[in-house]
C-alpha cells in the first residue's frame, strides 16, 4: 500500500502546483487595477475632472513641478460623485503652495487624467510599463489653483509618522555634513535618493557598486549582523532567546519603515525574518526555500513584481550567494587573517555578479570591470558609514557628540565617494555597448547553471553541456553580426523640439540635419544603435556635400539618397524648389522652421511618404494634417505616432 501511494506521489506534486498557479492567477486579477469595477479608468472623463485624491507618496521636487502619486477615491461629474480607485501621477505647478504638500495631504483636484505614453522611439526605456508594475496607468499636471488642500494624515499614520521623521532625518543630514556626502548619506541610511545628481550615481554605476546607494540587501544584511551581536538576552532570562528574536525582528521592521517600506527593503526583511524565525525554533532552513518563500509572500502583495527590474536582480544576487559563494571560497583557504577576509569579500562579490550578469546585460547593457576592486573598498566602509549613521541619528541631540559622529560620517563618505568617483575614471572602467536579446540572456543562464552542476557534481556532461549551449550562443552572436554589416536603415527620431535623423549602413550611422546632444542620444537613441550593433556616429549638417557610408549615402544640399531611397529634408522655405518639373523623391521630411502650405510641397515634389519631425510645433501639425487630408498626402506624424523606421534596400 505504501509502495503504492509513493508511486503516485507525482499526482499531489500536479495538484499543488495547479493550485499555487490558480492561486496566483487570482491574487493577480485581484492586484490588477483595470479589474476592478469602479477603476477610475472606467470613471474618468474626456475633459477635465474633479477628484478626491489622497497623496500616498512623498512629493519630490523637480525643476518645474512637485510631482507624487495620487490615490483617486472618488470623481465628481455634473456636481454627483462617483466612487473610484486607481493610482495616478500628479504634477503640481511648483510654487509656494505646492512646495508644502506633504505625504497623506488629501485634496480636491480639477485636472484631467492623461493615459502615460509608451516609448516613443525603438529600444527607449519603457516609463509606462515600469509604472504599470506599480499599478499607475495615468498622469495629469495640475497647475495653480487647480487643487485645494482639505486635510491631512489621509494615509496610514504609522507610514506619516515614518516619512515625516525620515524627511527630517535627511534634514538633520544636510545641516550637519551637507553638499554630495549628505546626498550620498542620506540614500545609504534612509532610502532617500531624490537628491543625488546624475553625475554621482553615474559614477556608483560604472564602478559597479551602485547597489551601496540603493537601500536593499546589503544593507538590511549589515544591520541584521550588527543586531544579532549586541543583541543578547542573558540565558538566565526565562525567555531571553525569544526576547532576543522579538527585538530584532522589531527593530529591522522599524528600519524598513524608516527607509520608506520600499520594495528591495521589504524583500530582505522578510528573508531576514525568516531566517530569525527558523534558527530560533531550531528547525532545519533550507535558505533556498527561504528565499522562495520571501518571494511567494512578495508575489502575493503585488503579483507584478515579478516583472520588476530590481526584484528579479535582488533575488538573483542572493541566490547566487547561497549557492556560489562556499564553493568559490573552498578553492583557496589563505591563512593570512586580512588576506581571507578580502578573499571572502572577494567570492560574495563574484557569486552575486555571476549570478545578476546575463540580466546586468539585458536591461543595462554594460558590465563594471572593476567591480571586485570597489566592492572589497567600499562594503567594508559601507558597514561603518552604517554603524556611524545610525549611532549619529541616536546621539544628534547631544550638540559636541553629534558633531564628532557627524565629523567622522562626513569624512568616510567623502572617502567612499572618492573612491568611486576615481575608479569609474579609470580608463576601460565600464564594458558598455553590450546588447544582447532575451533568449542569449536565457542561454547565459544555462551555461551558469550547468557550469555550477559541474563543479557541484563533477560529472563531465554538464561540462560538455555549458560548452554546447556556449557555442549555440557563439552562433547566434555571429549571426546577428551579419545581419548588422548587412543593414541599411533610416530613422527618425522623436525628440521633443528637435530634427534628429540617422542614416545606418551596417555598424555605422550618420546624423545630417540634426540638431541634438549627447544627452539626447544617450536618453533616447543609444540602447537602439547599441542593439543595431551600431559602433560609431557622425554628426554633420546640411552644408555638406559628400558621398559617405561606403557609397550608401550621397548628400548634396537638403537632399539625400540613401541606397536607392531618394529624400528631401525641408528645413526652410527656400528648399522648396520653385521650378515647374517635379522632383521624384521617395520621402519628405519637413521641419518646424517650414512656414509654407503642404500643396507648395505636393507642386514640387513626386513623393510616396510626408514625414513631420519632432521640431514641428502642434499649432503647424493641426494645420498640415488637415491640409494633407484635403489634398490626399500620405503623411507621418513622429511626434503622435513614434520615430518613422525604414529599411532601405
Amino acid at each position: 500500500m505504501k509502495g503504492a501511494l509513493y508511486s503516485l506521489r507525482w499526482i499531489s506534486g500536479i495538484l499543488t502546483g495547479t493550485f499555487l498557479f490558480a492561486s496566483g492567477y487570482g491574487v493577480t486579477l485581484l492586484r490588477t487595477p483595470s479589474e476592478n469595477k469602479i477603476y477610475v479608468g472606467n470613471t474618468r472623463g474626456e475633459e477635465r475632472d474633479s477628484m478626491l485624491v489622497t497623496l500616498i507618496s512623498i512629493p519630490q521636487e523637480k525643476q518645474r513641478t512637485v510631482k507624487a502619486t495620487g490615490e483617486i477615491t472618488v470623481i465628481i461629474k455634473n456636481g454627483a460623485m462617483t466612487k473610484a480607485a486607481g493610482k495616478a501621477l500628479f504634477y503640481f505647478r511648483k510654487d509656494s503652495a505646492s512646495e508644502k504638500l506633504n505625504y497623506g495631504d488629501e485634496l480636491l483636484v480639477c485636472s484631467q487624467l492623461q493615459e502615460i505614453e509608451p516609448p516613443s522611439n525603438p529600444d527607449e526605456f519603457n516609463y509606462k510599463q515600469f509604472l504599470q508594475t506599480q499599478g499607475i496607468n495615468y498622469e495629469c499636471y495640475i497647475p495653480s489653483y487647480y487643487y485645494i488642500l482639505l486635510g491631512h494624515g489621509g494615509c496610514n499614520a504609522l507610514l506619516s509618522f515614518a516619512n515625516n521623521s525620515r524627511k527630517k532625518l535627511a534634514g538633520l543630514l544636510h545641516e550637519k555634513i551637507g553638499g554630495n556626502e549628505a546626498d550620498i548619506a542620506s540614500a545609504i541610511l534612509l532610502g532617500y535618493r531624490e537628491d543625488l545628481s546624475r553625475s554621482v550615481v553615474q559614477s556608483f554605476v560604472d564602478s559597479g557598486v551602485v547597489h551601496v546607494i540603493c537601500v536593499a540587501g546589503l544593507h538590511v544584511g549589515i544591520i541584521f549582523l550588527l543586531l544579532t551581536y549586541i543583541i543578547v538576552f542573558p540565558s538566565k532570562f526565562k525567555h531571553g532567546k525569544l526576547m532576543s528574536v522579538l527585538l530584532i525582528l522589531t527593530l529591522l521592521w522599524l528600519y524598513a519603515l524608516f527607509t520608506g517600506l520600499a520594495t528591495p527593503v521589504l524583500r530582505a526583511t522578510i528573508m531576514f525574518s525568516f531566517l530569525t524565525i527558523g534558527n530560533h525554533f531550531r528547525k532545519y532552513t533550507n535558505t533556498v526555500n527561504t528565499i522562495a518563500a520571501s518571494a511567494f509572500l512578495m508575489l502575493l502583495f503585488n503579483p507584478y513584481s515579478i516583472a520588476d527590474t530590481g526584484f528579479q536582480l535582488s533575488y538573483l544576487a542572493v541566490l547566487g550567494i547561497v549557492l556560489i559563494y562556499k564553493p568559490l571560497l573552498s578553492l583557496f583557504n589563505p591563512g593570512n587573517v586580512i588576506v581571507r577576509k578580502i578573499w571572502e569579500l572577494t567570492c560574495v562579490s563574484i557569486s552575486a555578479q555571476v549570478a545578476v550578469f546575463p540580466l546586468s546585460l539585458l536591461y543595462f547593457h554594460q558590465f563594471p570591470n572593476y567591480f571586485i576592486l570597489t566592492n572589497i573598498v567600499v562594503v567594508p566602509l559601507l558597514s561603518i558609514i552604517i554603524f556611524s549613521g545610525i549611532f549619529f541619528f541616536l546621539v544628534s541631540w547631544i550638540p559636541s557628540f553629534s558633531d564628532a559622529v557627524a565629523w567622522l560620517l562626513q569624512k568616510c563618505l567623502l572617502l567612499m565617494n572618492t573612491i568611486v568617483s576615481g575608479v569609474s575614471h579609470f580608463p576601460c572602467s565600464t564594458a558598455k555597448g553590450i546588447s544582447i536579446s532575451p533568449l542569449e540572456a536565457l542561454i547565459l543562464f544555462l551555461i551558469i547553471v550547468f557550469i555550477y552542476l559541474f563543479f557541484s557534481s563533477q560529472r563531465k556532461y554538464y561540462f560538455i553541456s555549458a560548452l554546447s549551449v556556449l557555442a549555440i550562443f557563439f552562433m547566434l552572436r555571429v549571426g546577428e553580426k551579419i545581419v548588422h554589416s548587412r543593414q541599411q536603415i533610416m530613422e527618425v527620431y522623436n525628440i521633443p523640439g528637435k530634427s534628429a535623423v540617422s542614416f545606418i549602413s551596417g555598424q555605422h550611422s550618420l546624423m545630417p540635419f540634426s540638431r541634438v546632444d549627447s544627452n539626447d542620444i544617450d536618453l533616447h537613441i543609444q540602447y537602439n544603435w547599441w542593439k543595431l550593433g551600431v559602433q560609431d556616429n557622425l554628426n554633420i549638417h546640411s552644408d555638406t556635400n559628400a558621398t559617405l557610408l561606403s557609397g550608401m549615402l550621397m548628400m548634396q544640399k537638403h537632399f539625400v539618397q540613401f541606397n536607392n531611397c531618394r529624400i528631401a529634408f525641408i528645413k526652410q522655405n527656400a528648399d522648396v524648389p520653385s521650378s515647374s518639373s517635379k522632383i521624384n523623391l521617395h520621402c519628405v521630411v519637413v521641419s518646424g522652421s517650414y512656414d509654407l502650405d503642404m500643396l507648395s510641397l505636393k507642386n514640387a515634389f513626386n513623393f510616396d511618404i510626408l514625414i513631420f519631425d519632432s521640431s514641428v510645433p502642434e499649432y503647424k501639425l493641426k494645420k498640415w494634417e488637415a491640409e494633407c487630408q484635403q489634398i490626399n498626402l500620405h503623411y507621418y506624424n513622429v511626434k503622435a505616432q513614434g520615430a518613422y523606421i525604414e529599411k532601405v534596400s
